[in-house]
């Protein structure tokens, strides 16, 4: 019985974890990686002013659609080579999911013709 029970507990554990590496793929974005104090509204939505000149505050992705996204590597120079450029990103959601926090896992600039 002891067995069956263990056995049971680590099929449980086994979905879990399957589970929980399903629920985080990584998605694309597309958007401009900005300072949070250089985002400005213009109409309804919100844009990066690439003309600020602040290099103080925190690292922020402003998608296509003007949604920001925080991002949760502040610390690296990841963001800092691509400040006030239009990227293609791919991020995963971080655990603070409720805070809009995204882990980049690739940046590349995009090619506008």
């Amino acid at each position: 019985m002891k067995r069956l029970a263990w056995l049971f507990m680590v099929a449980l554990g086994s979905v879990t974890l399957i589970h929980a590496q399903t629920s985080t793929r990584p998605m694309n974005l597309s958007g401009t990686i900005c300072r949070l104090s250089c985002v400005t509204q213009v109409g309804n939505r919100n844009t990066c002013d690439t003309t600020c000149a602040d290099k103080q505050g925190e690292a922020v992705l402003v998608d296509d659609q003007g949604n920001i996204q925080k991002i949760s590597q502040q610390d690296q120079s990841m963001c800092e080579s691509h400040m006030g450029k239009h990227v293609m990103a791919q991020a995963v959601p971080t655990e603070k999911e409720r805070e809009g926090a995204l882990h980049i896992l690739k940046l590349a600039e995009s090619q506008t013709y």
